[in-house]
């Protein structure tokens, strides 16, 4: 049996990979998956159904899977590059007895992760693709006291992300992240932005969670999928694990300008609005913005300390609460009082 594992922030937007879907549910017994905040955003604005949401890493999510032999993963990267350093990177990482292949719709290439007994490879062959070879993967070496990372496939005037924060611009194709008893002391080929990079604590350098994008734009849902809960979610500078925590809400109180946009979009999909607190520093990862009726921003001096605040005193250290989104969203402006520098209301 295959698994099919997507990925891409706008995977499903694009009519190349139902394609895909369609051939290879015609030929072989197979289960697809989507990985990924965006992409499964994508999948959603699709309305495609009988594909699963897995909230992991790919390579844990490879790893983790059982009754398959063979693994597909299909992705919409930006170039070559991209896609073999990617993949490099899951194929290093990920524990699988089976074959794993990789695709790039965009570029209409086949990479081998691992070598399988499926004539999956050959079919996808006569379906136009064409092999490169894989990247390297994590690419870690020792000079000194310094663990130095290299990573590869990113372009300058991309975002440089940790663990799905952006701890700043690319200004250079040679980017290495220098780490010292787990701290990152230097990144090369990068203008730092200290505010994201502060928060990245004890560094595991092999399993650090890197990536660049250039950010995406907007776009509108087919339709509202409103949902009908009771709960307020607290997103804390993590927009992208929104959707493990979307059953049973009706209102988010989110910290962080991209965080609030981000999950202003997102939400934006299911009729709950938000409570953002901001302090305008904003990345621009996503290009525009997009918040449900109903929704305020709070702009503060430091969405950090604001943020801490907020969440100890009417979350109580708690992801969600049950409270009346109006009257939590009065509430937190009279508390916030004149930390307030400017309102927004949508």
């Amino acid at each position: 049996m295959l698994a099919l594992l997507f990925h891409g922030v706008d995977i499903f937007y694009d009519e190349r990979s139902k394609h895909i879907l369609e051939k290879l549910n015609n030929r072989y017994s197979i289960k697809p998956y989507i990985v990924g905040t965006m992409g499964i955003t994508s999948l959603f604005d699709s309305e495609i159904e009988g594909i699963d949401l897995i909230f992991k890493r790919p390579s844990v999510a490879i790893s983790e899977l059982r009754g398959f032999d063979s693994v597909l993963i299909v992705l919409k990267a930006r170039s070559i590059e991209t896609a073999r350093t990617f993949l490099g990177a899951i194929g290093d990482r990920a524990d699988f007895k089976g074959g794993i292949l990789g695709i790039d719709i965009n570029t209409k290439t086949l990479f081998e992760l691992k070598s399988g007994i499926s004539d999956i490879k050959n079919y996808l062959f006569s379906l136009g693709f064409s092999e490169e070879t894989i990247g390297k993967g994590i690419d870690v070496t020792v000079e000194g006291n310094f663990l130095i990372r290299t990573i590869r496939g990113c372009n300058p005037g991309e975002f440089l992300l940790f663990n799905g924060l952006v701890v700043g611009k690319i200004f250079d194709k040679d980017v290495k992240i220098f780490v010292k008893d787990k701290n990152i002391e230097r990144i090369q080929g990068v203008e730092i932005k200290n505010h994201g990079l502060e928060k990245i604590k004890e560094v595991d350098i092999f399993s650090l969670k890197v990536d660049s994008t250039n950010g995406f734009e907007i776009r509108e849902p087919g339709k509202i999928k409103k949902l009908d809960g009771e709960n307020i979610l607290f997103i804390n500078h993590n927009a992208y694990s929104i959707y493990e925590n979307l059953s049973n809400i009706s209102g988010a109180v989110t910290v962080g300008d991209d965080t609030t946009r981000i999950s202003g979009y997102i939400l934006y999909r299911f009729g709950v609005p938000l409570i953002g607190i901001i302090d305008g520093d904003k990345d621009g990862v996503l290009k525009g913005e997009s918040f449900y009726k109903g929704s305020v921003l709070f702009e503060v001096e430091g969405d950090d300390i604001s943020g801490d605040r907020i969440k100890s005193h009417f979350f109580k250290d708690n992801l969600t609460i049950k409270e009346d989104f109006l009257k939590l969203k009065n509430a937190m402006e009279e508390y916030l009082g004149e930390e307030i520098k400017r309102k927004i209301e949508y």
